[in-house]
């Protein structure tokens, strides 16, 4: 979200989009191969919407298709994407990965957390207090 930010201030609009378009295109692709891995690995699993084996092995082909040809035309666009994706990496560990931290981050994660939450109207918030209310 920082980098989106400062992306913001600094560039225009349309190379933002770029940015976005190219991290969409990998997050769509990562998800057709874990549906892919998943049907392999997992064939048993209940799934309420079947398709043929086709249709993601043929989105799989154009994705890649996509992905490479953007990799090409623009890497400069590619790789800051890559590291707007990486940006997040330190988030992961710090909030998630990270099992036994000591109770200040704990908070100070759930202020943050709660504090983005009235920002952007996603959720109510569980904040302390809104439970003495």
């Amino acid at each position: 979200c920082l980098a989106t930010l400062i992306i913001m201030l600094v560039g225009d609009t349309y190379t933002l989009i770029n940015y976005v378009s190219f991290i969409n295109y990998l997050c769509y692709g990562v998800t057709i191969i874990g549906l892919i891995v998943l049907r392999w690995k997992k064939p048993k699993i209940f799934r309420p919407i079947k398709v043929n084996i086709l249709i993601p092995m043929t989105y799989l082909a154009f994705w890649a298709f996509l992905l490479i040809f953007s990799l090409y035309s623009e890497p400069v666009v590619c790789g800051v994407g890559l590291i707007i994706i990486l940006t997040g990496v330190p988030v992961f560990f710090l909030g998630v990965y990270w099992r036994n931290k000591p109770k200040c981050v704990n908070r100070l994660i759930e202020s943050v957390t709660c504090w983005g939450q009235k920002l952007c109207f996603v959720v109510y918030p569980q904040c302390a207090d809104a439970e003495v209310e």
